[in-house]
């Protein structure tokens, strides 16, 4: 046999696939790195937007009202007056307010802002989002 044909046959040349598997590996390694830090500037953003006075609603779909927050990640939320429900500070899934990082003041009650949604009114533009006139 040739010993050229040989030694080509052995893998001496240049391998295109070896890059392509390389290139796909950084792009992996990049995005799981990306994700990381979006999911803790997202509990950053959680953190420090949870102070007594925010409108929140709940991963669970319950509207209220953070009465207070103690150093353990708990959140002790006003549902309705004399209701309060102590949930883990994960378990808020939305600030309703636009102004949550300042909290309210405690002499005065917070006024209700005309860009923000009752949760009735809430449900039901949730509802109607994706009807047409055929699934009316």
């Amino acid at each position: 046999m040739n010993p050229l044909v040989i030694a080509q046959a052995a893998g001496g040349g240049f391998n295109p696939s070896l890059i392509l598997m390389v290139a796909l590996f950084a792009v992996l390694i990049f995005m799981m790195f990306r994700g990381r830090k979006k999911q803790a500037a997202q509990q950053e953003k959680l953190k420090n937007n949870t102070v007594p006075g925010a409108k929140v609603m709940t991963n669970s779909g319950i509207f209220g009202t953070v009465v207070g927050v103690d150093a353990e990640d708990r959140v002790q939320v006003e549902v309705s007056p004399g209701v309060v429900l102590t949930l883990h500070r994960q378990a808020i899934a939305t600030f309703l307010d636009k102004d949550a990082a300042t909290p309210a003041a405690a002499d005065e009650p917070a006024a209700p802002s005309s860009t923000t949604e009752t949760p009735e009114e809430s449900l039901r533009r949730l509802n109607d989002e994706g009807k047409d006139e055929r699934n009316a």
